[in-house]
């Protein structure tokens, strides 16, 4: 029985040790599998035969397969950058950029294939300069360079606006236009088949209006109905005469252009006037031929609050319309500013300016990452809201926001967050998509000038307010300027670089005094407390 038992340990033992030398042994074997092999492929042809940089060439052949990505096409060793498309039997691409004569060359997986016959490069264009760089319409411009042929019809000569201009001449190294009519300052750009050349800035002369008031010359500009003006701090500063106070008299101070002035709207329709203007009260651009668009009140659109714009191509009086193609002389050039009621004893102005465009005004008063400055002058434009079922209006120069009736009811508090943006929404939850609120280092002092109706206050009497998402605590704005009734708000601890937030609001909740709503004058960025306070003249 002892026998048998050491048998069968030994046998066990033998199994035990088959077994585990059997499966080191496959461990060690080489995997035997077939590898993937991807078929051959086949180049026939490619047209066209010659090319300068981005030409599309087509390759005709078989076997491709269906991904641009395992394909690598060479122009005399230049890889091609650019498939314009792709198939199993043709592929098309662009000629690259430094490529020269040669052969080309197909890769497909693990399959080369090289064409017999050469491509033969054609030197891509270039711009080495424009003479002149700034001239009338109908005038010439020589534009001087390489490569450009000598086929009219293959080139295109765009100026600023993307105007064509019509080719006098062309050689190899030079081509002769003319000036078009309707262009703007910007660059010449230049197609030559498929490429696209960007040339130097080409100007107009300029024709227009460009008044900054950064000396103490008004620069033939007065204010009317006996009021006194003054440039200093970099504005045209206006006083309404103190008789227009008594009784129940409006205020007026026209925005006058002695000699009147010359305008070209064709090349510069966009005029702009930065101006503190009254809140109450009828602002017109008028001239000899009537006012703009022959109303009051009436410009184009409003940047920074504080910025009117209006574009000259539209009709003046009942029906006149100004020259696109010559300059036009107005012999009466103002800014009436009449029938004011508001408290304002004056305003300022800070430039008045022509423009090529809406994107060039833009470009011109594009304000520094992190500033911000909101003015509630346009009744059509919101950038802020309230939330809550809140009921909001611009008017008088103010957003008004009056609190949900239904949340005055039993022992209900009411609420209407002052908003920017809500998760990336503006209205929120069902508006556009709006990009974030950004905040930098630069603008840490985020200031709102605001009044609840009833008490007056820049506070509600009973109630929180909390900028969100900064962590500070409810009420825990400053008050230096609750005089001004202006809060404001330190974030330089909170963000100490450039941040972007998809939640930017002035939380207004948890009220049970009596205030029924509140209006808001401006919401600005400061870089210091100082800063908004010597903004507010104090």
């Amino acid at each position: 029985m002892k026998r048998i038992f050491k048998y069968l340990l030994i046998i066990t033992a033998l199994v035990a040790g088959g077994l585990v030398y059997t499966a080191c042994s496959d461990m060690e074997k080489e995997y035997e599998g077939s590898l993937v092999e991807y078929p051959d492929i086949t180049i026939d042809d490619f047209t066209p035969k010659s090319g300068r940089p981005g030409q599309a060439v087509t390759i005709t052949g078989t076997n491709f397969g269906e991904f641009s990505d395992a394909a690598k096409i060479y122009f005399n060793g230049v890889m091609a950058a650019e498939f314009v498309s792709y198939t199993d039997n043709q592929m098309v691409v662009r000629v690259p950029n430094d490529a020269g004569t040669g052969i080309i060359s197909v890769s497909v997986w693990t399959h080369t294939h090289d064409f017999a016959e050469d491509f033969t490069f054609v030197p891509g264009a270039k711009i080495n300069g424009i003479t002149p760089e700034e001239g009338a319409v109908g005038s010439q411009v020589t534009i001087t360079g390489e490569s450009f042929g000598t086929d009219a019809s293959a080139v295109t000569i765009l100026f600023g606006g993307g105007v064509e201009a019509q080719i006098v001449s062309i050689t190899d190294n030079e081509i002769v236009v003319t000036v078009p009519e309707g262009g703007i300052r910007g660059a010449v750009t230049m197609e030559v088949g498929p490429q696209i050349l960007t040339g130097p800035i080409f100007s107009y002369p300029f024709v227009g209006l460009n008044y900054q008031f950064n000396g103490a010359d008004s620069e033939g500009w007065l204010s009317t109905h006996n009021s006194t003006s003054v440039v200093s701090g970099g504005a045209m500063n206006v006083t309404f005469d103190p008789n227009q106070f008594s009784g129940t008299s409006k205020r007026r101070a026209d925005f006058q252009l002695a000699g009147g002035v010359e305008l070209h709207a064709g090349l510069f329709p966009i005029i702009a006037i930065k101006l503190n203007k009254p809140a109450n009260g009828n602002f017109i651009l008028d001239t000899n031929l009537g006012r703009y668009k022959n109303g009051s009140n009436n410009w184009d659109g409003i940047l920074q609050g504080d910025i009117y714009y209006y574009d000259i191509r539209n009709t003046f009086g009942s029906g006149a319309t100004l020259s696109q193609t010559e300059p036009t002389t107005l012999t009466t050039f103002q800014w009436k500013i009449a029938d004011i009621t508001s408290p304002e004893t004056g305003y300022s102005v800070d430039w008045v300016q022509s423009f090529e465009s809406l994107d060039a005004l833009n470009e011109y008063v594009a304000l520094p990452e992190g500033k911000y400055v909101f003015e509630f002058d346009d009744p059509n434009t919101f950038d802020w809201t309230a939330s809550h079922n809140s009921t909001v209006v611009i008017e008088g120069g103010k957003l008004k926001v009056s609190f949900d009736p239904a949340q005055f009811e039993g022992t209900n508090k009411r609420r209407a967050d002052l908003y920017n943006v809500i998760l990336g929404k503006f209205p929120y939850p069902d508006g556009a998509a709006k990009e974030s609120w950004i905040c930098t280092p630069e603008y840490p002092i985020m200031a709102f000038k605001i009044t609840f109706k009833e008490s007056g206050l820049a506070k509600p009497e009973a109630g929180n307010m909390k900028l969100d998402p900064y962590t500070g605590s409810n009420n825990s704005y400053k008050t230096d300027f609750m005089s001004q009734n202006v809060i404001y708000y330190d974030v330089s601890d909170k963000y100490t670089a450039r941040t972007e937030l998809n939640v930017w609001q002035l939380k207004i909740a948890d009220i049970t005094s009596a205030e029924t709503g509140y209006e808001v004058d401006w919401i600005r960025t400061f870089k210091t407390t100082a800063e908004l306070q010597a903004f507010l003249g104090l």
